[in-house]
């Protein structure tokens, strides 16, 4: 009696093991998938040095060269929008195929609407497809030579194709002076009819003419050197924001930085033309930007704060 008890125990845990190891095979069918769906995702150890993303309407190529990124070999990457970056090429997967009936259609919107992707390694091409999005819907579809794809990241409700799409202008670091702490000469707030200016001196730095606490020395100091922007301008903004006769207007502020090695860097700020809540500024390379006000008032700081 105990045997055939066992036996039956025996065959019921076959049958289950023989289901478990027919699970990704029959959940691959109920969803109409039967490729990988990781043939897109980056290894997350995979060595890059350039990604470039081109459409029809814009081209940007990220760089790694001497030991950081860049976009289009003019500007320094935002530390944020690469990390957001590669983690969403290391974690995109395949939904499901786009039906027989659609492919046609989808893939010809790719084609005309889409980014193509390349990712390289010292000129060797590693992945290359071509991405497109729905913003109505948030879908995002990506493809290859023939087939579309739905492509989402598992456990997240995002629009995939999004980052793909930013401009120049987005993938820039927000920081707008290169200057750090450890070659850092004298930085110059510079005001109409007054100036404050920090520097370096006997192995720390100063206020000329103030004294000041340390503390609120360092602070207000590194608000300043790490000053970042809120957006760069691009030019179908200028209207908007960059007041007439600007070249000739004296700038209500500017901060100015110098480098132990000599070389200087200067940000302008005008109020803006239409009295928003930002300040314009024009960077060291001339590009424009704006900055909140409500922050930016509380970082130029005048002789009176430190009194």
């Amino acid at each position: 009696m105990q045997k055939q008890k066992n036996t039956r125990l025996l065959l019921a845990l076959s049958a289950v093991l023989i289901l478990i190891s027919l699970l990704p095979y029959l959940d691959n069918k109920s969803e109409g998938l039967s490729i990988d769906k990781k043939q897109f995702t980056l290894n997350q150890q995979t060595v890059i040095t350039d990604v470039l993303l081109a459409s029809k309407t814009i081209t940007n190529k990220l760089s790694y060269i001497r030991g950081k990124w860049v976009v289009n070999d003019k500007y320094e990457l935002d530390p944020n929008m690469r990390d957001v970056f590669f983690s969403v090429l290391s974690q995109l997967e395949i939904r499901r195929e786009v039906s027989e009936s659609q492919n046609d259609s989808i893939t010809n919107l790719i084609r005309s609407k889409g980014i193509e992707v390349s990712v390289v390694n010292n000129q060797e091409l590693i992945k290359n497809y071509w991405i497109w999005g729905n913003k109505d819907s948030q879908t995002s579809f990506l493809m290859d030579d023939e087939q579309a794809y739905v492509v989402h990241i598992p456990g997240y409700k995002s629009y995939v194709a999004g980052i793909f799409e930013v401009p120049e202008e987005d993938w820039r670091t927000r920081r707008v002076f290169t200057a750090l702490f450890t070659n850092l000469n004298t930085l110059k707030i510079e005001y109409p009819h007054d100036d404050i200016e920090f520097r370096y001196k006997d192995q720390f730095f100063e206020i000329i003419n103030i004294r000041a606490d340390s503390t609120q020395l360092i602070s207000s100091l590194e608000n300043l050197l790490f000053l970042q922007t809120d957006q760069y301008l691009q030019p179908s903004e200028y209207p908007t924001y960059i007041p007439d006769g600007i070249e000739i207007k004296t700038p209500f502020a500017s901060i100015s930085v110098s480098k132990l090695a000599g070389t200087k860097e200067k940000v302008k700020l005008y109020n803006t033309k239409n009295e928003s809540n930002f300040y314009l500024g024009i960077t060291p390379d001339s590009s424009y930007c704006l900055f909140n006000k409500a922050r930016l008032n509380q970082i130029i700081v005048k002789k009176p704060d430190f009194q």
